[in-house]
This record gives structure tokens, C-alpha cells and sequence, in this order.
């Protein structure tokens, strides 16, 4: 959004709108609500961005809520605004309605539909999948409120994360693609989707925009830069505190710090250390390709509803920060190792490692036999054998 300081166009009293008026000017203006909502961020009238921000609609609202976002890298107090949303209101409203559940460390997530019943009872569906794979299983059943609510905490028992509500159309649309994942790979879709078909339709067959895009976060490349320089604190947050890599990724990537070691041969610290920052870098670039970030992406931006329903815009602008550099990575100018997110996820496994060896760390090195001595008879071939080198091994703090 490109925010100017022309606002010559609008009456001073447009300009200086209180929150209580924001919503009037803004009809006022009519077709000019954009270009009232960049001389309000010019001008830094942060009651009346929020105002438009929380109430206005469709196109309009998205563009104040960038527009509130710019205000916030700027310094600019916001006016406290209360945010609605949970299981608790689910009396409110006798229609189907959704809720996601932040992905775990897999990538799954938990899709729930539930409708009212002429009981005052609720039809539901819990549908577990994962993008990428498909449908794991569906339960559904008839519930009251609180069984509703007691099922959804059990998703993640003793922590901090609930599911958060979502478009019905999203979640319908979100388990199609996810049985056409079905379809491709011949895979038998789970038993239970014919017993909650009426929940699941009428779907759109294209996957409508993700609920967290119609938030309006935006971020300058200097600012998303300059906030995602200690992204690795995003994974202290419930939503990607157990994120991490691949088992083969972390194999893979201890065995190429055991390339670098002798057998049976203790390795200086400072050694050691600089051998596996190097690897850890490594390890990172081969993990994240463009296919990875993409998909790793649309799965932050689940945890961001999350993110925003608990913790309020700041945290989560930190999350659109580390987004937006993860999409723009390459691998010349800015590869995945320079993103403190992405870096951690291995920083973390090898934090795991070392607690489970009580600080110390196994890593597999290779002995190469030596060849037996010339002979007039055929020789065998070459034969190598594993071992692992256990060294003490304290992980450097992240920047």
C-alpha cells in the first residue's frame, strides 16, 4: 500500500476523523475509502485506521489493516481494541461452524465442522489430515457444548493451544483438497467422510483465500528483515515449540559433521563447534527448497491465527516477518540458513540430542579398513566400517 502525505483532497475533518467517526467518513468518501485511509496513515490517526481496521468490510478493512501495520513499525500507540472469538460463543449462532487447530510438528491439523441439532445438541466432525498426505481419520458424532469443548481441549492437553474459528468455506474447501490428495495417490480415503457429508457440503472447489491473509498483515522487505533477524524466538511459542526437522534430515546431517572427524580421535571443542555450524547451515539449505518453504508457509499461517487469537498483532507481526523472508529465500541472496526460524529447526534437534546423551553428542563416523597386502591372488574389495565419535558439545546462543 503505498501511503503519500497528498491529502489535500479531504476536508480537514475528514482527516483529524475520530475513531466514532472513522466508519462515516469512510462512506462519506465512498469510492475514495483507500485513498481516506492512506492521509489517515500519513497523518498518523491511529484511532480512526483501527476503527476501519475492526469494522469496516471487505477490501476496505484489508487495506486499514495494513495501514494499522505500518502504523505499528512506525512506533505509533494503537488504541486498544478488544478481539472476539472462541468455543464459548458457539451458543450465539445455530449454523455450521469451523475451527483449525495449529499444526503439530508434522504438519497435521485438525479441521472441526459442528452443527446445531433440533436438540440443541451439536453434530460434529473432527477431521485429522495433513495437506500434503490427506485424511488420516474423521470422528464424528452428537455432543453437547461442553463434550465439545472437553474434546477439543484433549487435542493438546495441557498446553496453550485451542482451535481457532475459521470460514466455514475454507474448512470445507481445505478437506476437499485433501481428499483429492486421495485421489492422486490411490490411497483409500479413511471411513467416516460419507457419515459427514451433510457437514461437508456445498464445498467450493477452489480453496478460497486463507482466513490469516484477510487480516491485512503487511510488511515492508526492510522491516520484515529487520524483525525476523531474531526469528528463532518464535519457536519458544506453543504453536512451533515441538517443530522439528525430519529424522533423516538430522541423520543426514550428523553424519556429514562425521566426515569431517577422525576415528577415534577426540576433536577440540572450537573444532567440533565450527563443524557443526557449518553442517547445520548445510542442512538447512537442503531442507528448505522452494517446494518446503511454500508448503512450510501455508502451515505458519495456520499457527498465526493462533498466534494472533493469544498473544495480539506484535508477536504475531513477527510471524508475518519470518513469512515473508522465508518466501523470498534463494539460494545465492538470502538462503534459508541466514533465517533464524528456519536455522532453529535444528539448532533445537541437536538442543534434544544433547539432553538425551546428558551433554554429550553421537556422531557417526566412518573407519575406512585399511587394504590387505598385494598378493598374487584376486584381492578383496575395500571394505569400511562405522563407528561414532562422542564429544561434549554446547550449542552457541542464537542471535
Amino acid at each position: 500500500m503505498a501511503i503519500t502525505s497528498n491529502d489535500s483532497q479531504f476536508d480537514s475533518s475528514l482527516i483529524t476523523a475520530s475513531a466514532d467517526d472513522a466508519l462515516n467518513a469512510l462512506a462519506q468518501v465512498g469510492d475514495h475509502a483507500a485513498s481516506l485511509i492512506e492521509a489517515w496513515v500519513a497523518q498518523s490517526n491511529a484511532a480512526a485506521v483501527a476503527m476501519a481496521a475492526e469494522q469496516a468490510t471487505g477490501a476496505v478493512r484489508k487495506i486499514a489493516r495494513r495501514g494499522l501495520n505500518i502504523l505499528k513499525s512506525r512506533g505509533v500507540t494503537i488504541p486498544a481494541r478488544g478481539r472476539v472469538a472462541t468455543v464459548t460463543q458457539i451458543n450465539s449462532v445455530p449454523t455450521i461452524r469451523a475451527w483449525v487447530m495449529p499444526p503439530d510438528a508434522t504438519g497435521g491439523v485438525v479441521v472441526i465442522l459442528a452443527a446445531h441439532t433440533p436438540t440443541r445438541r451439536y453434530r460434529t466432525a473432527f477431521v485429522y489430515m495433513h495437506d500434503e498426505i490427506g485424511i488420516h481419520r474423521v470422528e464424528s458424532g452428537e455432543q453437547s457444548l461442553t463434550q465439545l469443548k472437553e474434546a477439543m481441549t484433549r487435542l493438546a492437553p495441557g498446553s496453550a493451544l485451542k482451535p481457532i474459528e475459521v470460514p466455514l468455506d475454507w474448512a470445507r474447501a481445505r478437506i476437499v483438497q485433501a481428499r483429492k490428495r486421495h485421489t492422486a495417490s490411490g490411497i483409500p480415503q479413511p471411513l467416516g467422510l460419507t457419515t459427514i457429508a451433510r457437514l461437508l457440503e456445498p464445498a467450493p472447489e477452489e480453496l478460497p483465500e486463507h482466513p490469516f491473509d484477510s487480516e491485512g498483515f503487511e510488511l515492508a522487505d526492510e522491516d520484515a528483515r529487520e524483525m525476523a533477524a531474531a526469528s528463532a524466538r518464535l519457536h519458544e511459542l506453543p504453536e512451533f515449540r515441538n517443530w522439528l526437522p525430519p529424522r533423516a534430515a538430522l541423520d543426514e546431517m550428523l553424519a556429514k559433521v562425521g566426515e569431517h572427524l577422525t576415528p577415534d580421535v577426540q576433536p577440540e571443542q572450537s573444532e567440533l563447534a565450527a563443524i557443526i555450524e557449518e553442517e547445520v547451515k548445510s542442512a538447512t539449505d537442503r531442507l528448505f527448497s522452494p517446494q518446503s518453504r511454500e508448503q512450510l508457509v501455508t502451515t505458519m499461517k495456520d499457527s498465526a491465527l493462533s498466534v494472533l487469537s493469544r498473544e495480539g498483532e506484535t508477536k504475531t507481526l513477527e510471524v508475518v516477518a519470518a513469512m515473508k523472508r522465508i518466501t523470498a529465500a534463494g539460494l545465492i541472496t538470502d538462503p534459508p540458513h541466514e533465517i533464524g526460524f528456519l536455522r532453529a529447526f535444528f539448532d533445537k534437534a541437536l538442543a534434544v540430542l544433547l539432553a538425551q546423551g546428558q551433554g554429550k553428542l553421537s556422531i557417526p563416523v566412518r573407519r575406512v579398513e585399511a587394504p590387505p597386502a598385494e598378493s598374487h591372488t584376486e584381492s578383496a574389495p575395500e571394505a569400511s566400517s562405522e563407528g561414532t565419535a562422542e564429544a561434549e558439545q554446547t550449542r552457541p546462543a542464537e542471535d
